[in-house]
């Protein structure tokens, strides 16, 4: 399958984390250290990120789908709303396969400051309907009042398994299920759990896919992502996000960036994004990512 076009994210402030060729699993994940001086702005913003896809095999990075960035800082561990996203489509890596990709991000919001680096993501393809996958990070946090702090932020791990095929037919639509659990060392609520659905629909190569689902500590997501070629192997890529915390309150993401076929297994990416938080709960925050992608075929038996 030739080039199409990970996310703008695990997957950084609505910034764009990575993910091989035609890409997936975005995530806009906050850091997983969360201390009542690590931030002032109440929300906790975290997300998870997957990670790479059949469609993607070969190896072109797009902003919009697999690696694990940050939205917003870390939020007070006692924060009342929590920002659960996740951005991921129905394809899959092939049986055998490993997708990594490695990505770095910063975000800057009114009076704080943080990088994400490195963020790392991984996939392997299992059976042709299930693969597995994770990621983690390492955040450095500058606060306004000087505060600065440094720590892994959520690892993720998930299963994907596949419904629906998006390659079955002309203009099918592809489905998938992606449970997944998250670990935030620090935080009031260490352990998660989510289950988001994805969706993905190709029209040529012209790829838009999205997730919606629960996290169990309490938000309702939906996210959007496209993938519209402006070459052969350069791809622009676009990603919409709102997330509802149990608090009744939301948070809006929305991102653009490009990637880039190097080789037939890998691929560059670069993104930026805009979170915007309720009011009251401070500004949101502006991000930039970039990163790569690289699939491993399987090896070939003697």
């Amino acid at each position: 399958m030739k080039a199409a076009s990970l996310g703008f994210a695990l997957a950084l402030g609505l910034v764009v984390a990575a993910g091989p060729v035609r890409a997936q699993g975005r995530s806009d994940a906050a850091p997983g250290k969360t201390k009542d001086k690590a931030a002032k702005n109440g929300a906790s913003s975290s997300s998870v990120s997957s990670s790479s896809s059949r469609a993607s095999q070969s190896g072109l990075a797009s902003p919009t789908t697999a690696t694990a960035s940050t939205s917003a800082p870390a939020a007070s561990a006692n924060a009342v709303a929590y920002f659960g996203s996740w951005l991921d489509d129905a394809s899959m890596v092939s049986p055998g396969e490993a997708w990594i990709g490695l990505a770095t991000g910063y975000w800057r919001g009114a009076n704080n400051r943080q990088i994400d680096a490195p963020v790392v993501s991984a996939a392997v393809g299992i059976t042709p309907r299930l693969q597995a996958g994770g990621s983690a990070s390492f955040y450095h946090f500058r606060g306004e009042d000087g505060l600065s702090e440094n720590g892994f932020g959520s690892f993720s791990f998930y299963g994907k398994v596949l419904i629906a095929d998006p390659m079955r037919a002309p203009n099918a639509i592809g489905v998938a299920v992606t449970p997944l659990l998250e670990l935030s060392p620090g935080s009031e609520a260490p352990v998660g759990w989510a289950l988001p659905i994805n969706l993905e629909v190709r029209r040529g190569d012209v790829r838009v896919y999205g997730s919606a689902g629960y996290f169990s500590r309490g938000s309702v997501f939906g996210t959007i992502g496209a993938d519209i070629p402006l070459t052969s192997r350069v791809f622009l890529n676009g990603t919409f996000g709102q997330s509802y915390a149990r608090a009744g309150t939301h948070q809006t993401s929305f991102g653009i960036g490009a990637s880039m076929g190097l080789t037939a297994k890998t691929g560059v990416f670069v993104g930026l994004g805009h979170t915007l938080m309720p009011t009251v709960m401070g500004p949101g925050g502006l991000s930039v990512a970039g990163g790569m992608s690289l699939l491993l075929p399987q090896p070939i038996k003697p």
